[in-house]
Protein backbone atom coordinates (compact mmCIF):
# COMPACT_ATOMS: atom_id res chain seq x y z
CA UNK A 1 0.00 0.00 0.00
CA UNK A 2 1.52 3.57 -0.72
CA UNK A 3 1.67 6.17 1.46
CA UNK A 4 -1.38 7.75 1.14
CA UNK A 5 -3.87 7.79 4.51
CA UNK A 6 -7.12 6.49 3.12
CA UNK A 7 -7.76 3.82 0.55
CA UNK A 8 -10.50 3.93 -1.00
CA UNK A 9 -12.67 0.54 -2.59
CA UNK A 10 -15.20 1.34 -5.46
CA UNK A 11 -16.94 -1.86 -6.72
CA UNK A 12 -20.11 -0.95 -8.89
CA UNK A 13 -18.59 1.59 -10.72
CA UNK A 14 -18.03 5.79 -10.23
CA UNK A 15 -18.72 8.53 -13.05
CA UNK A 16 -15.54 10.48 -13.68
CA UNK A 17 -16.81 13.62 -11.61
CA UNK A 18 -16.81 11.47 -8.56
CA UNK A 19 -13.49 10.13 -9.53
CA UNK A 20 -11.99 13.28 -10.10
CA UNK A 21 -12.81 14.67 -6.83
CA UNK A 22 -10.46 11.59 -4.89
CA UNK A 23 -8.00 12.28 -7.13
CA UNK A 24 -7.55 15.96 -5.94
CA UNK A 25 -7.58 14.54 -2.63
CA UNK A 26 -3.65 13.89 -1.87
CA UNK A 27 -4.42 11.60 1.17
CA UNK A 28 -6.58 9.18 -0.82
CA UNK A 29 -5.56 6.02 -2.58
CA UNK A 30 -9.23 4.46 -4.89
CA UNK A 31 -9.04 1.37 -6.53
CA UNK A 32 -11.54 1.40 -8.71
CA UNK A 33 -12.74 -2.18 -9.08
CA UNK A 34 -16.11 -2.25 -11.37
CA UNK A 35 -17.50 -6.13 -10.98
CA UNK A 36 -14.95 -6.76 -8.67
CA UNK A 37 -15.85 -10.85 -7.40
CA UNK A 38 -16.99 -12.00 -4.18
CA UNK A 39 -13.49 -13.63 -3.52
CA UNK A 40 -11.52 -10.28 -4.89
CA UNK A 41 -13.50 -8.54 -2.66
CA UNK A 42 -12.97 -10.58 0.26
CA UNK A 43 -9.57 -10.47 -0.14
CA UNK A 44 -9.36 -6.91 -0.73
CA UNK A 45 -11.52 -5.08 2.11
CA UNK A 46 -8.97 -6.04 4.77
CA UNK A 47 -7.13 -3.09 4.02
CA UNK A 48 -9.50 -0.66 3.27
CA UNK A 49 -11.16 2.24 5.01
CA UNK A 50 -14.06 2.80 2.50
CA UNK A 51 -16.42 1.14 0.21
CA UNK A 52 -18.54 2.41 -2.27
CA UNK A 53 -21.18 0.44 -3.87
CA UNK A 54 -24.23 0.55 -6.24
CA UNK A 55 -26.98 -2.27 -6.10
CA UNK A 56 -24.89 -5.19 -7.62
CA UNK A 57 -22.33 -5.79 -4.45
CA UNK A 58 -23.77 -7.64 -1.10
CA UNK A 59 -22.06 -5.68 1.99
CA UNK A 60 -22.83 -8.90 4.16
CA UNK A 61 -21.92 -9.77 7.81
CA UNK A 62 -18.91 -12.23 6.16
CA UNK A 63 -17.48 -9.23 4.25
CA UNK A 64 -18.02 -6.48 7.48
CA UNK A 65 -15.80 -9.40 9.60
CA UNK A 66 -13.37 -9.19 7.02
CA UNK A 67 -13.07 -5.36 6.42
CA UNK A 68 -10.98 -4.60 9.64
CA UNK A 69 -10.31 -1.32 9.02
CA UNK A 70 -13.53 -0.39 7.00
CA UNK A 71 -14.94 2.90 8.77
CA UNK A 72 -17.53 3.92 5.88
CA UNK A 73 -19.81 1.98 4.01
CA UNK A 74 -21.81 4.41 0.97
CA UNK A 75 -24.18 3.29 -1.25
CA UNK A 76 -24.19 5.74 -4.64
CA UNK A 77 -27.68 5.93 -4.76
CA UNK A 78 -30.54 5.65 -1.89
CA UNK A 79 -31.49 1.84 -1.20
CA UNK A 80 -28.81 0.01 1.27
CA UNK A 81 -30.89 -2.80 1.41
CA UNK A 82 -27.75 -4.49 0.06
CA UNK A 83 -25.93 -3.78 3.35
CA UNK A 84 -26.39 -5.97 6.38
CA UNK A 85 -26.90 -2.34 8.06
CA UNK A 86 -26.97 -4.03 11.57
CA UNK A 87 -23.93 -5.74 11.77
CA UNK A 88 -21.97 -2.67 10.25
CA UNK A 89 -23.84 -0.37 13.33
CA UNK A 90 -22.34 -3.03 15.67
CA UNK A 91 -18.69 -2.44 14.16
CA UNK A 92 -19.00 1.24 14.31
CA UNK A 93 -19.08 1.79 10.26
CA UNK A 94 -20.80 4.12 9.16
CA UNK A 95 -22.83 3.63 6.10
CA UNK A 96 -24.39 6.15 4.20
CA UNK A 97 -26.54 6.73 0.60
CA UNK A 98 -26.70 9.36 -1.33
CA UNK A 99 -30.43 10.11 -1.17
CA UNK A 100 -30.79 13.90 -3.22
CA UNK A 101 -28.87 12.83 -6.33
CA UNK A 102 -31.50 10.81 -8.00
CA UNK A 103 -34.27 12.44 -6.43
CA UNK A 104 -35.56 14.71 -9.82
CA UNK A 105 -34.66 11.43 -11.99
CA UNK A 106 -36.60 8.70 -9.99
CA UNK A 107 -39.80 11.13 -9.66
CA UNK A 108 -39.45 11.78 -13.67
CA UNK A 109 -39.47 8.07 -14.38
CA UNK A 110 -42.40 7.46 -12.18
CA UNK A 111 -43.91 9.89 -14.50
CA UNK A 112 -43.08 8.41 -17.59
CA UNK A 113 -43.95 5.19 -16.62
CA UNK A 114 -47.34 6.34 -14.81
CA UNK A 115 -48.44 8.47 -18.18
CA UNK A 116 -47.16 5.42 -20.39
CA UNK A 117 -49.50 3.26 -18.70
CA UNK A 118 -52.07 5.25 -18.78
CA UNK A 119 -52.16 5.83 -22.86
CA UNK A 120 -50.81 2.71 -23.50
CA UNK A 121 -47.34 3.71 -25.11
CA UNK A 122 -45.25 1.00 -25.45
CA UNK A 123 -47.67 -1.23 -26.55
CA UNK A 124 -48.70 0.86 -29.05
CA UNK A 125 -45.61 1.60 -30.24
CA UNK A 126 -45.04 -1.97 -30.35
CA UNK A 127 -47.88 -2.45 -32.32
CA UNK A 128 -46.93 -0.05 -35.01
CA UNK A 129 -43.37 -1.46 -35.31
CA UNK A 130 -45.09 -4.68 -36.16
CA UNK A 131 -47.16 -2.69 -38.85
CA UNK A 132 -50.09 -2.54 -37.58
CA UNK A 133 -52.40 0.52 -36.67
CA UNK A 134 -54.65 0.08 -33.94
CA UNK A 135 -56.93 3.54 -32.73
CA UNK A 136 -59.53 1.73 -31.33
CA UNK A 137 -57.14 -1.25 -29.19
CA UNK A 138 -55.10 1.60 -27.05
CA UNK A 139 -57.68 3.86 -25.54
CA UNK A 140 -56.61 5.30 -22.46
CA UNK A 141 -57.04 7.44 -19.66
CA UNK A 142 -56.61 10.89 -18.85
CA UNK A 143 -54.19 11.83 -15.48
CA UNK A 144 -56.38 14.89 -14.82
CA UNK A 145 -58.82 14.43 -11.79
CA UNK A 146 -57.55 10.90 -11.42
CA UNK A 147 -56.53 10.73 -7.67
CA UNK A 148 -52.97 9.75 -7.47
CA UNK A 149 -52.11 7.38 -4.15
CA UNK A 150 -48.52 8.21 -2.60
CA UNK A 151 -46.81 5.44 -0.39
CA UNK A 152 -44.08 7.22 1.20
CA UNK A 153 -43.37 10.45 1.36
CA UNK A 154 -39.62 11.36 1.60
CA UNK A 155 -38.01 12.98 -1.39
CA UNK A 156 -39.28 11.22 -4.26
CA UNK A 157 -43.03 10.88 -3.63
CA UNK A 158 -43.32 14.60 -2.68
CA UNK A 159 -41.97 15.37 -6.21
CA UNK A 160 -44.00 12.74 -7.34
CA UNK A 161 -46.63 14.53 -5.40
CA UNK A 162 -45.53 18.18 -7.32
CA UNK A 163 -44.98 16.93 -10.89
CA UNK A 164 -48.70 15.21 -10.92
CA UNK A 165 -50.58 18.54 -9.48
CA UNK A 166 -49.32 19.96 -12.29
CA UNK A 167 -51.75 17.66 -14.48
CA UNK A 168 -54.64 18.29 -12.27
CA UNK A 169 -54.18 15.18 -9.95
CA UNK A 170 -55.48 15.07 -6.29
CA UNK A 171 -52.68 13.87 -4.28
CA UNK A 172 -52.98 11.98 -1.52
CA UNK A 173 -50.83 9.98 0.49
CA UNK A 174 -49.78 7.74 3.87
CA UNK A 175 -45.98 7.66 5.55
CA UNK A 176 -45.73 7.01 9.19
CA UNK A 177 -43.08 9.46 9.71
CA UNK A 178 -45.01 12.52 8.06
CA UNK A 179 -46.95 15.01 9.70
CA UNK A 180 -50.20 15.67 8.18
CA UNK A 181 -49.02 19.80 8.14
CA UNK A 182 -45.76 18.87 6.52
CA UNK A 183 -48.12 16.48 3.71
CA UNK A 184 -50.50 19.69 3.28
CA UNK A 185 -47.68 22.22 2.63
CA UNK A 186 -46.77 19.73 -0.39
CA UNK A 187 -50.43 19.78 -1.54
CA UNK A 188 -50.80 16.18 -0.68
CA UNK A 189 -53.51 14.80 2.20
CA UNK A 190 -52.42 12.59 4.60
CA UNK A 191 -54.60 9.63 4.96
CA UNK A 192 -54.24 6.50 6.33
CA UNK A 193 -53.20 3.10 4.41
CA UNK A 194 -56.90 1.85 4.29
CA UNK A 195 -58.07 4.99 2.94
CA UNK A 196 -55.20 5.18 0.02
CA UNK A 197 -55.66 2.09 -1.29
CA UNK A 198 -59.79 2.38 -1.17
CA UNK A 199 -59.38 5.81 -2.69
CA UNK A 200 -56.43 5.59 -5.31
CA UNK A 201 -57.03 5.58 -9.28
CA UNK A 202 -53.56 5.10 -9.54
CA UNK A 203 -50.98 3.96 -6.35
CA UNK A 204 -47.08 4.83 -6.95
CA UNK A 205 -44.64 3.36 -4.54
CA UNK A 206 -42.11 5.50 -2.77
CA UNK A 207 -41.37 4.06 0.43
CA UNK A 208 -37.97 2.15 1.58
CA UNK A 209 -37.91 -1.96 2.16
CA UNK A 210 -38.19 -2.74 5.49
CA UNK A 211 -39.84 -5.56 7.33
CA UNK A 212 -42.94 -3.56 7.92
CA UNK A 213 -43.05 -2.74 3.92
CA UNK A 214 -41.83 -6.03 2.35
CA UNK A 215 -44.32 -7.28 0.43
CA UNK A 216 -46.77 -4.16 0.90
CA UNK A 217 -48.65 -4.57 -2.78
CA UNK A 218 -50.19 -8.32 -1.67
CA UNK A 219 -53.51 -10.17 -2.35
CA UNK A 220 -55.15 -8.70 0.86
CA UNK A 221 -54.69 -5.07 0.03
CA UNK A 222 -55.03 -5.38 -3.87
CA UNK A 223 -58.60 -6.53 -3.00
CA UNK A 224 -59.16 -3.21 -1.63
CA UNK A 225 -58.55 -1.03 -4.25
CA UNK A 226 -60.85 -0.03 -7.03
CA UNK A 227 -61.65 -1.90 -9.80
CA UNK A 228 -58.97 -0.56 -12.24
CA UNK A 229 -56.62 0.84 -10.38
CA UNK A 230 -53.44 1.07 -11.67
CA UNK A 231 -49.94 0.02 -9.76
CA UNK A 232 -46.46 1.96 -10.42
CA UNK A 233 -43.10 0.49 -8.42
CA UNK A 234 -40.06 2.69 -9.22
CA UNK A 235 -38.96 2.03 -5.38
CA UNK A 236 -38.20 -1.76 -4.60
CA UNK A 237 -39.23 -4.90 -6.26
CA UNK A 238 -39.53 -7.02 -2.66
CA UNK A 239 -42.19 -4.21 -2.07
CA UNK A 240 -44.72 -6.28 -4.12
CA UNK A 241 -45.79 -9.91 -4.04
CA UNK A 242 -45.40 -10.56 -7.78
CA UNK A 243 -47.78 -13.74 -7.83
CA UNK A 244 -50.41 -11.78 -6.11
CA UNK A 245 -50.11 -8.58 -8.46
CA UNK A 246 -49.93 -10.61 -11.43
CA UNK A 247 -53.17 -12.70 -10.43
CA UNK A 248 -54.88 -9.41 -9.96
CA UNK A 249 -53.50 -8.30 -13.63
CA UNK A 250 -54.98 -11.31 -15.47
CA UNK A 251 -58.56 -10.95 -13.41
CA UNK A 252 -59.08 -8.03 -14.52
CA UNK A 253 -58.98 -6.39 -11.21
CA UNK A 254 -55.64 -4.19 -11.61
CA UNK A 255 -55.61 -2.37 -14.99
CA UNK A 256 -52.23 -2.11 -15.31
CA UNK A 257 -49.35 -1.77 -13.82
CA UNK A 258 -45.28 -0.14 -14.52
CA UNK A 259 -42.70 -1.29 -13.10
CA UNK A 260 -38.86 -0.47 -12.97
CA UNK A 261 -38.07 -3.01 -10.08
CA UNK A 262 -38.29 -6.73 -9.23
CA UNK A 263 -38.03 -9.29 -6.65
CA UNK A 264 -34.91 -10.66 -8.56
CA UNK A 265 -32.72 -8.44 -11.24
CA UNK A 266 -32.65 -9.14 -13.44
CA UNK A 267 -36.73 -11.08 -13.75
CA UNK A 268 -36.11 -14.19 -14.89
CA UNK A 269 -38.60 -16.11 -14.20
CA UNK A 270 -41.34 -12.99 -13.18
CA UNK A 271 -45.08 -14.21 -13.66
CA UNK A 272 -45.13 -10.39 -14.16
CA UNK A 273 -42.89 -10.45 -17.28
CA UNK A 274 -44.84 -10.01 -20.64
CA UNK A 275 -48.22 -9.98 -19.44
CA UNK A 276 -50.18 -7.33 -21.71
CA UNK A 277 -50.88 -4.91 -19.30
CA UNK A 278 -47.63 -4.09 -17.80
CA UNK A 279 -44.75 -2.38 -18.80
CA UNK A 280 -41.37 -2.78 -17.46
CA UNK A 281 -37.96 -0.74 -17.48
CA UNK A 282 -34.77 -2.46 -16.39
CA UNK A 283 -34.59 -0.42 -13.24
CA UNK A 284 -33.93 2.77 -15.07
CA UNK A 285 -35.02 5.38 -12.04
CA UNK A 286 -31.67 6.98 -11.34
CA UNK A 287 -30.32 6.31 -14.97
CA UNK A 288 -29.73 9.52 -16.24
CA UNK A 289 -26.38 11.56 -17.11
CA UNK A 290 -27.50 14.49 -14.44
CA UNK A 291 -28.72 11.76 -11.87
CA UNK A 292 -24.78 10.09 -12.45
CA UNK A 293 -23.32 12.59 -11.89
CA UNK A 294 -25.00 14.38 -9.02
CA UNK A 295 -24.85 11.25 -7.05
CA UNK A 296 -21.18 10.14 -7.70
CA UNK A 297 -20.22 13.81 -6.64
CA UNK A 298 -22.26 13.33 -3.46
CA UNK A 299 -20.59 10.24 -2.17
CA UNK A 300 -17.65 10.98 -3.02
CA UNK A 301 -17.35 14.44 -0.90
CA UNK A 302 -19.32 12.21 1.71
CA UNK A 303 -17.01 9.64 1.70
CA UNK A 304 -14.07 12.21 1.90
CA UNK A 305 -15.80 14.40 4.68
CA UNK A 306 -16.47 11.49 6.98
CA UNK A 307 -12.84 9.43 7.01
CA UNK A 308 -11.51 13.09 7.75
CA UNK A 309 -13.91 13.76 10.44
CA UNK A 310 -15.46 17.35 8.76
CA UNK A 311 -18.64 15.88 8.90
CA UNK A 312 -21.17 13.05 8.48
CA UNK A 313 -24.24 13.48 5.97
CA UNK A 314 -26.78 10.84 4.75
CA UNK A 315 -25.97 8.49 7.23
CA UNK A 316 -28.46 5.86 7.84
CA UNK A 317 -27.10 4.26 11.44
CA UNK A 318 -26.14 7.04 12.72
CA UNK A 319 -27.48 11.06 13.36
CA UNK A 320 -26.00 13.06 10.39
CA UNK A 321 -24.48 16.91 10.75
CA UNK A 322 -24.36 18.77 8.08
CA UNK A 323 -21.57 21.78 7.90
CA UNK A 324 -23.21 24.34 9.89
CA UNK A 325 -25.01 22.34 12.65
CA UNK A 326 -21.46 20.73 12.90
CA UNK A 327 -20.39 24.21 14.08
CA UNK A 328 -23.19 24.60 16.38
CA UNK A 329 -23.47 21.49 18.22
CA UNK A 330 -19.60 20.16 17.45
CA UNK A 331 -18.15 21.79 20.57
CA UNK A 332 -21.14 20.13 22.34
CA UNK A 333 -20.59 16.72 21.34
CA UNK A 334 -17.04 16.85 22.28
CA UNK A 335 -17.88 18.06 25.34
CA UNK A 336 -20.18 15.33 26.34
CA UNK A 337 -18.10 13.18 25.08
CA UNK A 338 -15.52 14.11 27.92
CA UNK A 339 -17.80 14.64 31.01
CA UNK A 340 -19.03 11.15 30.05
CA UNK A 341 -15.69 9.51 30.07
CA UNK A 342 -14.86 12.04 33.38
CA UNK A 343 -18.15 10.93 35.06
CA UNK A 344 -17.79 6.80 33.93
CA UNK A 345 -13.81 7.16 35.46
CA UNK A 346 -15.08 8.60 39.30
CA UNK A 347 -18.32 7.28 39.95
CA UNK A 348 -18.60 3.89 42.22
CA UNK A 349 -20.65 0.38 41.09
CA UNK A 350 -21.67 -1.03 37.64
CA UNK A 351 -23.40 1.95 35.82
CA UNK A 352 -27.00 1.28 35.07
CA UNK A 353 -28.36 4.55 33.85
CA UNK A 354 -26.79 7.83 31.74
CA UNK A 355 -28.52 10.88 31.91
CA UNK A 356 -27.87 13.83 29.45
CA UNK A 357 -29.31 17.37 29.99
CA UNK A 358 -28.94 20.12 27.61
CA UNK A 359 -29.69 23.72 28.40
CA UNK A 360 -29.72 27.09 26.26
CA UNK A 361 -29.65 28.00 22.62
CA UNK A 362 -28.10 24.23 21.21
CA UNK A 363 -31.67 23.12 22.33
CA UNK A 364 -33.05 24.80 19.30
CA UNK A 365 -31.06 22.21 17.55
CA UNK A 366 -31.64 17.96 17.19
CA UNK A 367 -29.58 16.95 20.59
CA UNK A 368 -29.36 13.54 20.03
CA UNK A 369 -25.65 13.58 18.67
CA UNK A 370 -24.95 15.01 21.89
CA UNK A 371 -26.64 12.26 24.24
CA UNK A 372 -24.71 10.25 21.78
CA UNK A 373 -21.29 11.62 22.47
CA UNK A 374 -21.40 11.05 25.93
CA UNK A 375 -22.56 7.84 25.58
CA UNK A 376 -19.49 7.36 23.60
CA UNK A 377 -17.30 8.71 26.37
CA UNK A 378 -18.59 6.83 28.86
CA UNK A 379 -18.78 3.22 26.63
CA UNK A 380 -15.27 4.21 25.88
CA UNK A 381 -13.90 3.85 29.49
CA UNK A 382 -15.55 0.31 29.54
CA UNK A 383 -14.48 -0.59 26.01
CA UNK A 384 -12.33 1.73 24.24
CA UNK A 385 -10.86 0.15 20.97
CA UNK A 386 -14.72 -0.83 20.65
CA UNK A 387 -17.06 2.31 20.32
CA UNK A 388 -17.55 5.22 18.35
CA UNK A 389 -20.30 7.75 17.69
CA UNK A 390 -22.08 5.18 15.16
CA UNK A 391 -22.22 2.05 17.59
CA UNK A 392 -21.92 3.93 20.93
CA UNK A 393 -25.95 3.52 21.38
CA UNK A 394 -26.45 -0.08 20.48
CA UNK A 395 -23.55 -0.72 22.35
CA UNK A 396 -24.87 0.58 25.22
CA UNK A 397 -28.30 -1.30 24.94
CA UNK A 398 -26.13 -4.39 24.81
CA UNK A 399 -24.16 -3.12 28.05
CA UNK A 400 -27.81 -2.88 29.54
CA UNK A 401 -27.74 0.72 30.03
CA UNK A 402 -30.85 3.11 30.17
CA UNK A 403 -29.87 6.44 28.46
CA UNK A 404 -32.26 9.80 28.79
CA UNK A 405 -32.54 12.83 27.38
CA UNK A 406 -33.86 16.00 28.77
CA UNK A 407 -33.61 19.62 27.89
CA UNK A 408 -34.63 23.17 28.64
CA UNK A 409 -34.17 26.19 26.43
CA UNK A 410 -32.57 28.26 29.04
CA UNK A 411 -29.50 27.79 30.89
CA UNK A 412 -28.59 30.37 34.48
CA UNK A 413 -25.32 31.75 34.13
CA UNK A 414 -24.43 30.04 30.72
CA UNK A 415 -25.49 30.39 26.94
CA UNK A 416 -25.42 26.79 27.15
CA UNK A 417 -24.52 23.89 29.39
CA UNK A 418 -24.33 20.29 29.21
CA UNK A 419 -24.66 18.20 32.46
CA UNK A 420 -24.18 14.01 32.55
CA UNK A 421 -24.84 12.41 35.03
CA UNK A 422 -24.51 8.41 35.54
CA UNK A 423 -25.96 6.55 38.05
CA UNK A 424 -24.71 2.70 39.36
CA UNK A 425 -26.38 0.32 42.58
CA UNK A 426 -24.08 2.45 44.70
CA UNK A 427 -23.79 6.26 43.49
CA UNK A 428 -25.41 8.94 41.33
CA UNK A 429 -22.99 11.09 39.98
CA UNK A 430 -23.18 14.01 38.12
CA UNK A 431 -20.92 16.52 35.82
CA UNK A 432 -21.44 19.51 33.63
CA UNK A 433 -19.47 21.72 31.70
CA UNK A 434 -19.42 24.59 28.94
CA UNK A 435 -17.71 26.14 25.99
CA UNK A 436 -17.11 29.87 26.64
CA UNK A 437 -17.66 32.13 24.01
CA UNK A 438 -14.22 32.83 21.99
CA UNK A 439 -12.54 29.90 23.85
CA UNK A 440 -12.66 26.74 21.64
CA UNK A 441 -12.03 24.29 24.58
CA UNK A 442 -14.52 23.10 26.60
CA UNK A 443 -14.26 23.33 30.51
CA UNK A 444 -16.47 21.49 33.49
CA UNK A 445 -18.20 23.85 35.19
CA UNK A 446 -19.39 21.72 38.17
CA UNK A 447 -19.36 18.25 39.40
CA UNK A 448 -22.15 17.44 41.83
CA UNK A 449 -22.58 20.61 44.27
CA UNK A 450 -18.62 21.64 43.35
CA UNK A 451 -18.54 24.52 41.14
CA UNK A 452 -15.50 24.62 39.23
CA UNK A 453 -13.59 25.41 36.27
CA UNK A 454 -11.37 22.68 35.32
CA UNK A 455 -9.91 21.25 31.55
CA UNK A 456 -10.91 17.98 30.67
CA UNK A 457 -7.91 16.90 28.86
CA UNK A 458 -5.49 14.38 29.03
CA UNK A 459 -4.44 13.42 32.67
CA UNK A 460 -5.98 14.64 35.73
CA UNK A 461 -6.37 14.39 39.83
CA UNK A 462 -9.31 14.51 41.32
CA UNK A 463 -9.30 14.95 44.92
CA UNK A 464 -11.83 15.46 47.62
CA UNK A 465 -10.49 16.71 50.62
CA UNK A 466 -11.46 18.85 54.11
CA UNK A 467 -11.93 23.03 53.00
CA UNK A 468 -9.27 23.66 55.39
CA UNK A 469 -5.89 25.19 54.29
CA UNK A 470 -2.66 23.18 53.77
CA UNK A 471 -4.46 20.89 51.25
CA UNK A 472 -3.61 22.31 48.07
CA UNK A 473 0.10 22.86 49.21
CA UNK A 474 0.24 18.93 50.34
CA UNK A 475 -0.93 17.56 47.22
CA UNK A 476 1.34 19.61 45.38
CA UNK A 477 4.17 18.34 47.51
CA UNK A 478 3.27 14.81 46.92
CA UNK A 479 3.19 15.41 43.33
CA UNK A 480 6.10 17.21 43.13
CA UNK A 481 8.37 14.47 45.13
CA UNK A 482 6.95 12.03 42.50
CA UNK A 483 8.62 13.97 39.67
CA UNK A 484 4.68 14.63 38.74
CA UNK A 485 4.29 18.46 37.14
CA UNK A 486 1.38 20.06 37.61
CA UNK A 487 -0.30 21.97 34.31
CA UNK A 488 -3.47 22.98 35.60
CA UNK A 489 -5.45 23.79 38.71
CA UNK A 490 -9.16 24.51 39.78
CA UNK A 491 -10.22 24.21 42.94
CA UNK A 492 -14.28 24.35 44.01
CA UNK A 493 -16.13 24.57 47.49
CA UNK A 494 -19.03 22.40 48.01
CA UNK A 495 -22.05 24.77 48.47
CA UNK A 496 -23.70 23.04 51.89
CA UNK A 497 -20.58 20.92 53.61
CA UNK A 498 -17.04 21.72 54.20
CA UNK A 499 -15.72 20.06 51.83
CA UNK A 500 -13.41 20.78 48.68
CA UNK A 501 -12.99 19.42 44.90
CA UNK A 502 -9.30 19.82 43.77
CA UNK A 503 -9.12 18.82 39.82
CA UNK A 504 -5.67 19.23 39.02
CA UNK A 505 -4.34 18.48 35.39
CA UNK A 506 -0.81 16.65 35.58
CA UNK A 507 1.69 15.90 32.45
CA UNK A 508 1.66 12.04 32.95
CA UNK A 509 -0.79 9.44 34.85
CA UNK A 510 -0.52 9.51 38.39
CA UNK A 511 0.72 6.30 39.54
CA UNK A 512 -1.24 4.18 41.87
CA UNK A 513 1.37 4.36 44.15
CA UNK A 514 1.16 8.06 44.57
CA UNK A 515 -2.60 7.49 44.67
CA UNK A 516 -2.49 5.56 47.67
CA UNK A 517 -0.44 8.02 49.74
CA UNK A 518 -2.91 10.82 48.90
CA UNK A 519 -5.39 8.94 50.51
CA UNK A 520 -3.43 7.66 53.74
CA UNK A 521 -3.76 11.46 54.44
CA UNK A 522 -6.74 12.14 56.99
CA UNK A 523 -7.06 15.89 54.49
CA UNK A 524 -8.50 13.39 52.14
CA UNK A 525 -11.61 11.78 51.50
CA UNK A 526 -10.34 10.45 48.22
CA UNK A 527 -7.91 10.61 45.55
CA UNK A 528 -8.69 9.43 42.08
CA UNK A 529 -6.54 8.84 38.20
CA UNK A 530 -8.21 9.93 35.28
CA UNK A 531 -7.30 10.25 31.56
CA UNK A 532 -9.54 11.46 29.17
CA UNK A 533 -8.53 11.23 25.53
Amino acid sequence: MSEKQFRVLICDGLVPEGLAIFENEPNFEVHNQVGISRQALLETIPSCDAVIIRSATQIDKEVLEAGKRLKVIARAGVGVDNVDITSSTRRGIVVMNAPSGNTTSAAEHTMALMLSLLRNVPQSDAKMRGGGWDRNGYIGKEAFGKTLGIIGLGRIGRTVAKRAQAFEMRTIGCDPFASAESAAADGIELVDQEVLFGSSDIITLHTPLTDDTEGLINRERLAKTKKGVFIVNTARGQLVVEDDLAEALKSGHVAGAALDVFQSEPPKSSPLIGLANVITTPHLGASTDEAQANVGIMVAEQVIDALLEREVRNAVNMPSLDSETQRVLGPYIDLADKLGQFVAQLVKGKISRIEVHCQGAITKENITPITTGATRGVISTLMPDAVNFVNAPILAEMQGLCVETSQRSEAAGFTNLVKVTLETGEQKLSASGTVFEGREDPRIVMVDDYVVEARPFGDLLVVRNEDKPGVVGLVGTVLAENGINISGMSLGPDRDQPWALEIINVDQPVPADVINTLNQSELILSARSVRIN
